[in-house]
């Protein structure tokens, strides 16, 4: 399960335009300002899309939705390519946010029911910081390529294979397990009923258990420090960086992210003030990165990446533990709706800051209070979690205390 999990991450993830798509707008004549409002945009439609679309996930196939989110994915880059302007940039965002709320939650509860199915439940954390960085590394080895590629054939020749790599996930997505899921479709009522009803029950979970309310407010103050990645392109052009080196150096970027996946499973496990320090550190070195000189600055942020990242899938591993009921995926959504709260919450920001600075010194600028707040929510995360023993699998119970509101 893992190697097929890791697989289809990796597809996902194998796309060269990641190094170069901000370039990409800025010269077919985008300002910053409007590669932000793109993202913002990309945010806004996936707030929209993210917990209907894990409703769904629970009560159809999940492999088929997985399979609908590939086909998305590929008309993104498609777009682009056929209509390299404003608008098509912003339908292509529309349709990779569709493709993202397809398979945020689809992906994770397909693998976690799986395993509860075996009694292994245990290993979750495990294989999804396995799976993870083999994303990582592939978006590393991706980004890297697009350097050659860049020589070669300009940006068409980048985007082509880039939509190549997009339709490859798209077939590892029939290599993934079929779930064990809650039979759902056998329930009396109409589809709509149903449907509503599911919603309901993974909303409640996720804003009424005190313990998992936490988990992910925590989850989702640490991603506004994640979200500075989509402008490093630009923070590099600007400290003098040629486009044709940016590949590299977002290669290298994105294998400091590898490592912070890998030891995602340790600071979920960690304790509260080793978990608190991770978040600081994170905030502190990306501050400081994005206002000191290159290469200096660079490897500050690397750093700072590293650990944010780490805390990141730290928090959706926790909080896929904590989850009790019947629509996991629509929990899993709603965690990342928070998600997509927090990247507009950047975006929006680095847009009206730009007005008047570089991109650089808002960075550095916004990144103090994201990093006072991620702290504070970390603070009250519980304490660290027991692990035990039961049926032959490790499970992990949220400590003492730590019960429903």
């Amino acid at each position: 399960m893992t190697l097929r999990a890791s697989a289809f991450r990796a597809a996902r993830e194998a796309i060269p335009l990641f190094a170069l798509y901000a370039v990409l707008m800025r010269d077919h004549g985008l300002s910053g300002g409007q590669v932000a409002t793109l993202l913002i945009a990309w945010s806004v439609a996936g707030f929209v899309f993210e917990v209907p679309s894990g409703a769904w996930a629970d009560m159809i196939d999940r492999r088929r939705l997985l399979l609908v989110s590939g086909l998305l994915y590929t008309g993104c880059f498609t777009t682009w390519v056929l209509w390299p302007s404003y608008a098509g940039f912003l339908l292509g965002f529309v349709l990779w946010a569709l493709s993202d709320a397809l398979m945020s939650g689809t992906f994770e509860a397909l693998l976690y029911d799986e395993l509860a199915a075996c009694d292994r439940t245990g290993a979750w954390g495990r294989l999804r910081s396995v799976s993870e960085t083999a994303a990582v590394l592939t978006m590393a080895a991706a980004s890297l390529a697009a350097t050659p590629l860049f020589a070669w054939g300009g940006y068409g020749l980048v985007a082509w294979v880039s939509v190549g790599a997009a339709a490859m996930s798209t077939a590892f997505a029939l290599a993934l397990p079929k779930a064990r899921m809650v039979e759902r479709e056998s329930e009396p009522g109409p589809v709509v009923r149903r449907y509503l009803g599911t919603l309901a029950e993974g909303v409640r979970e996720a804003a009424g258990a005190l313990v998992l309310r936490r988990a992910i407010a925590a989850y989702a103050a640490v991603v506004p420090l994640i979200g500075f990645d989509e402008f490093l392109p630009l923070v590099l052009s600007e400290g003098g960086a040629s486009t044709g080196s940016l590949g590299v150096l977002t290669a290298a970027f994105i294998a400091a992210q590898a490592v912070g996946t890998y030891l995602a499973d340790r600071v979920s496990r960690a304790g509260r003030p080793a978990y608190v320090v991770v978040v600081v550190s994170a905030g502190v070195l990306t501050a400081a990165g994005a206002a000191l000189p290159f290469p200096l600055g660079f490897a500050a942020m690397s750093g700072g990446y590293l650990l944010a990242t780490s805390a990141m899938v730290a928090g959706e591993i926790r909080v896929q533990h904590l989850i009790t009921g019947r629509a996991r995926a629509t929990v899993t959504s709603a965690a990342g709706l928070a998600n997509e709260v927090a990247s507009m919450t950047t975006f929006g920001l680095v847009a009206l800051g730009s007005l008047g600075w570089s991109i650089a010194t808002v960075v550095a600028v916004l990144a103090v209070p994201f990093t006072v707040a991620a702290a504070m929510t970390g603070v009250r995360l519980p304490r660290r979690a027991v692990h035990e023993r039961s049926g032959g699998a490790e499970r992990e119970q949220p400590a003492l205390g730590s019960g429903p509101s």
